[in-house]
């Protein structure tokens, strides 16, 4: 039995070694905490398409939903560290979860980083038939209309439920109503059903240039290009909602460093693809290429920022 486990591990380290220097045939798993269809879904799916190229063999995307990325998290916690299983990790899984919830199904740590992929702002919008004209104008709005100013969320506990109870200090009598998906909130701003949500910027850019939604303001410190009419939160006077998120990949604690560089070089390579740059442009998103360091380094950051934001709150889970 001894020798059988020290032959399995000698291979599997020789595979790893091996696939550092060049492309093996397994195929590269992306597990999406997401839906498909959603902002999480389409720009990891196009960077993997890019990226087979570069480096030489399939990737495949599969989509592991539940638990506020709870299960995707776990199920790549679990797979071996040999760099062919990396998550479609964003802020909710390794900054705002582990600052949320008292009991994680996985640890944060035995996630290491790989590749930051985009910077995603948030995008607070209307239904383009709405009373509201402006973010300034909502705290007074609101306590004209007590109880009857709603804003969706993806659920409690996720990051716009959050900006919605920071909105809610400053205008006292929102109501939240939770969805399952950024999908169904949408369907219901753009009906009336709903008054306010932050939408991840990406879905939200392309309704608001067709007239089918209204922007009040963006989460990102300077005005998106997209949209460059839509002011920030911090030039509406809101600066405690300026909170964006990131979305990047991360392996497996074990991931030998060779194979963590040479999947980190290959997804840089894509950011830089001037048709990349392009699109996360258009939807008024960001490229965010950086070394593995720097990554954690963000995760740190953003760990720590969105603990104020929580603390704030008040807002803990089980």
């Amino acid at each position: 039995m001894w020798c059988r486990a020290f032959l399995a591990a000698a291979l599997a380290a020789a595979g790893a070694a091996a696939w550092a220097q060049g492309a093996t045939g397994t195929p590269i798993r992306i597990v999406v905490p997401y839906p498909a269809g959603g902002g999480a879904d389409i720009v990891t799916r196009r960077i993997a398409e890019r990226a087979k190229d570069i480096l030489g063999q399939p990737i495949v995307v599969e989509n592991k939903t539940g638990a506020a990325t709870a299960i995707g998290a776990l199920a790549v916690q679990n797979a071996p560290p040999d760099g062919h299983t990396l998550l479609l990790a964003t802020s909710t899984t390794l900054a705002v979860n582990p600052n949320l919830q008292r009991n994680l199904a996985y640890a944060p740590d035995k996630l290491v980083p790989v590749a930051a992929l985009q910077a995603v702002p948030f995008m607070l919008g209307v239904n383009r038939q709405s009373p509201i004209a402006s973010l300034r104008e909502l705290p007074a709005y609101a306590q004209a209309h007590p109880g009857m100013v709603n804003y969706g969320t993806l659920g409690v506990g996720s990051s716009n439920h959050m900006l919605g109870g920071l909105l809610e200090k400053r205008a006292p009598g929102l109501v939240s109503i939770h969805y399952q998906s950024s999908g169904q909130a949408m369907l219901a701003l753009a009906r009336g059903d709903i008054h306010l949500y932050f939408d991840g910027i990406s879905t939200s850019v392309a309704r608001v240039n067709a007239g089918e939604l209204r922007g009040l303001a963006v989460t990102s410190r300077q005005r998106v290009p997209a949209v460059p009419g839509i002011p920030t939160v911090e030039e509406a006077g809101f600066p405690e909602l300026g909170l964006s998120i990131w979305y990047g990949l991360v392996a497996p604690a074990g991931t030998p460093e060779a194979v963590i560089r040479r999947l980190n070089a290959a997804f840089n390579q894509v950011l830089a693809q001037p048709e990349v740059i392009g699109f996360m442009t258009a939807d008024g998103t960001a490229p965010m290429a950086m070394t593995p360091e720097a990554f954690g380094t963000l995760i740190r950051e953003d760990r720590a920022v969105w603990k104020r934001a929580i603390d704030a709150l008040q807002m803990r889970l089980e």
